[in-house]
């Protein structure tokens, strides 16, 4: 299972308002992981330098994420990514908290120990493939 999770670099507010600011995946042995990205990189606060995205990871993917302000000689910075110790955190998460049935959508939502944060939605179904909240026969993660 594929997984996206919100990244996040702190490059500091003297690279705040930077347009060309991305990043690469690079498994462990250095080899790189698809081609740079710079969509979808928003600064949290204008003049920050604190960009965010929302990062794709494969299933199988264990290594680094190099992200560069896009300067004509960039900043580096970069973060660990360990695709097991994420499920392990996926697992307790949805372990954790409170889950509740949705019957107007149809849905099993997870929820993390505080009960609030939404950690997963599944799409629930009878043995004939309809959506359903009385006899579940299978779910498909929304």
């Amino acid at each position: 299972m594929a997984i996206n999770l919100i990244k996040s670099v702190n490059f500091g507010s003297g690279k705040g308002s930077l347009s060309g600011v991305g990043y690469r995946l690079y498994w462990t042995d250095g080899e790189l992981s698809g081609s740079r990205i710079t969509a979808g990189i928003g600064e949290i606060i204008v003049d920050s330098g604190i960009y965010s995205s929302s990062v794709h990871f494969s299933t199988d993917f264990s290594g680094s994420i190099l992200w560069d302000t896009g300067e004509g000689t960039p900043v580096y910075a970069t973060e660990d990514y360990n695709s097991i110790d994420e499920y392990i955190h996926f697992i307790h998460s949805i372990e954790g908290g409170k889950w509740q049935i949705d019957s107007s959508t149809n849905q099993m939502i997870f929820y993390k120990r505080d009960n609030s944060t939404e950690v997963a939605r599944f799409d629930l179904y009878d043995s004939d493939g309809t959506a359903s909240i009385t006899d579940v026969f299978r779910r498909d993660r929304s």
